[in-house]
């Protein structure tokens, strides 16, 4: 049995958000959001919020039991707080750490809308998450003393685990708190919605595959035969930035999910059961007639190529993936890519091949690759290839520099990697983009 002096519970308050300032100070990530109190270390980890919300906004209501939202890893609070501001529910959130606990409370305070009554059921208790028992006990008790009688139970919840930093080397179960003893416990108190329990786990976008398989199995000993969905996210910076994993009530019919955010909402978004994608090698260039498109590496990495596939491309054109790994794959394809909401979002680039070039740009080429390319009406070219990080960005301004008087088209340019029998070697492909 829980002992009941191993917890405490902090309420969200004037006074708390007070406390707060004097430890650190609240301002916005971006412009616009709303101002939390988090060391440098918190803002580092915490959840975005246009990202927040976003996730908050895929929820059902509908699919929720009744109760609370609970975060049991809850940090700065900024998932939580977007939960409860979306769904319009009392949230609990479960820290380690007194001092993170006391900026967490004072961030569910300072953004709790003063209106909605079910905000003084907000709490953060600080103890350890795997002890269900300590930790309703513990929120029950401040209820009771606050003038609550209710006893609610947990309709929800949510799980970001510390982990360490390469995830790929280390195994599951260094996430802190641990995944199977935490699911097991809270087992007890968590409603089921019409689907089964209503979990999202927010794991790291390293985890490879094994490491998945992992996560399923415990999923699977704990809540056997539910239902869950992967969910990849991007936000566009030519890499997977979150990957999560929606279980019960919260997941879908379809084993897997892609999403590509914007700066606060959702672009696009793919959904499917995945695949195994084939990559050709080319022994020609490409021909001048055929497209190249750049496409989010999410869209791979979540095996839904497939699936993109058959809404990019229109029936019966070709198209192969002449690379399928890195921040760039990229598809080649006889057609121009389709105009569809869901399609859009997840490319990088696309366009039209209008020039081969043998070599990669250098400062001594660049004025001359920009007066090849003002010769076919390109008025600008973005540098999408693989070169040295340190003269990358200055390349990229010679060139902005000697083309921004030229009149033309988009382009960008990509290295491809070309196979023949005396060897492999590098061609450099610029695409007019339309």
């Amino acid at each position: 049995m829980s002992d009941e002096n191993t917890h405490a519970s902090v309420r969200p308050s004037k006074s708390v958000a007070k406390e707060a300032s004097k430890r650190v100070t609240a301002k916005p990530t971006r412009k616009g959001e709303p101002s939390f109190h988090m060391t440098d270390q918190m803002r580092r980890l915490s959840t975005p919020w246009g990202v927040a919300l976003a996730r908050a906004g895929q929820i059902d209501p509908q699919a929720l039991g009744p109760g609370i939202i609970l975060d049991a890893a809850v940090g700065s609070g900024i998932q939580l707080i977007a939960y409860s501001n979306i769904l319009k529910r009392p949230s609990l959130g479960v820290e380690i750490d007194g001092n993170v606990a006391v900026m967490c409370a004072a961030n569910m305070f300072v953004a709790a809308d003063s209106e909605d009554v079910q905000r003084s059921m907000d709490r953060v208790v600080i103890g350890d998450s795997t002890d269900s028992l300590g930790v309703m006990n513990e929120f029950w008790s401040s209820l009771r003393e606050a003038g609550t009688r209710a006893h609610p139970p947990v309709a929800m919840l949510h799980l970001d685990p510390a982990r360490p930093r390469d995830a790929q080397n280390h195994h599951i179960n260094e996430m802190e708190p641990p995944l199977e003893p935490l699911l097991s416990s809270w087992k007890q108190y968590l409603e089921l919605g019409p689907g089964g329990p209503c979990i999202i786990l927010d794991l790291s976008p390293r985890l490879d595959t094994e490491q998945r398989f992992m996560i399923e199995e415990i999923i699977e000993r704990v809540y056997p035969g539910c239902g869950r969905t992967w969910e990849w996210m991007s936000r566009g910076g030519g890499r997977v930035d979150r990957l999560s994993v929606w279980i019960g009530s919260l997941s879908s019919s379809d084993s897997r999910r892609c999403i590509r955010m914007g700066t606060k909402n959702i672009m696009s978004s793919l959904e499917g059961d995945g695949g195994s994608v084939n990559e050709i090698k080319l022994s020609e260039p490409p021909p001048f007639d055929s497209w190249i498109t750049i496409v989010d590496p999410v869209v791979l990495e979540s095996g839904l190529q497939d699936d993109w596939i058959s809404k990019a491309i229109p029936k019966g054109s070709g198209h192969s993936w002449i690379r399928t790994e890195g921040r760039r794959p990229l598809l080649i394809h006889t057609e121009p890519i389709n105009e569809d909401e869901d399609v859009g979002g997840f490319v990088i680039s696309s366009g039209q091949v209008v020039q081969h070039r043998l070599s990669a740009p250098e400062e001594h080429t660049i004025s001359q690759i920009a007066s090849s390319l003002a010769r076919l009406e390109i008025g600008s070219v973005t540098l999408r290839c693989s070169l040295d990080p340190e003269i990358h960005p200055k390349l990229q301004r010679r060139l902005h520099k000697m083309m921004r008087e030229i009149e033309g088209s988009k382009s960008f340019m990509v290295d491809l990697e070309l196979s023949r029998e005396t060897g492999d070697y590098t061609m450099f492909v610029v695409c007019r983009e339309i």
